[in-house]
């Protein structure tokens, strides 16, 4: 079974083919929620694989991010580097922890950081993001404490998006939240990555995305030369 048959071009971006399949390269994708951007289910592959490249084993983290109700998203330079601004905060503060790690003689594993995201409309008309990061397991085993104070991976991701933000972090509380269920996969390169291809797959679907807004709905991180 072969996924191309499906393929059709958007209506408003004719560099995107919208998708109506079941699978993609052979792994299942929630198709109850298609139709979706096929260019978007590549670069999700794409990212998985470059994650598995640079490192034996790997942590996947599904995250999702909200802006605060005041906040004017639409104002430059807000509407487009929001998420840029999120990552690049985050690899400064995963520096800055092996940096202090190393100071005082202790090991620390480096990591990449690779992510998938997309952004979504609800009927408030205000964009919020779903992410996956993925990281080297040997630096983070988990998200640590669930506490926006904590030094923990999951308060360095609550303070990166202060920091994108432009806000003090105590009032960017309750902004950052994992899903209940699934929200950490861990995979070394030996092992078939189809449950987590599933899980992003819902970051392609067309739905709740909109489109002529001259920013992105979608992005991933570049994918080193094999």
């Amino acid at each position: 079974m072969t996924d191309t048959p499906y393929l059709d071009r958007h209506s408003l971006d004719p560099n995107l083919w919208i998708y109506n399949g079941y699978h993609y390269n052979g792994m299942p994708i929630i198709w109850q929620r298609g139709p979706f951007i096929y260019n978007y289910l590549q670069r999700i592959d794409e990212a998985i694989q470059g994650a598995l490249r640079d490192h034996a084993n790997i942590i996947a983290i599904r995250v999702d991010l909200r802006l605060p109700s005041q906040f004017d998203w639409r104002t430059p330079p807000f509407e487009r580097p929001i998420f840029s601004r999120f990552i690049a905060s985050l690899k400064a503060k995963i520096r800055r922890r092996q940096a202090d790690t190393e100071r005082n003689g202790k090991r620390f594993h480096p990591t990449k950081v690779h992510y998938a995201w997309t952004r979504e409309f609800g009927r408030s008309g205000k964009p919020h993001y779903h992410c996956v990061l993925l990281l080297n397991k040997q630096t983070f085993r988990g998200l640590g404490e669930f506490n926006p104070d904590s030094q923990s991976l999951y308060g360095m991701i609550n303070s990166a998006w202060a920091s994108a933000l432009g806000m003090e972090k105590t009032l960017t509380n309750g902004l950052v939240s994992v899903p209940q269920k699934n929200h950490t996969y861990w995979l070394d390169r030996s092992e078939s990555y189809d449950d987590l291809f599933y899980r992003l797959s819902y970051f392609a679907k067309l739905e709740s995305k909109q489109f002529g807004l001259a920013s992105h709905n979608f992005g991933t991180s570049r994918v080193s030369p094999h």
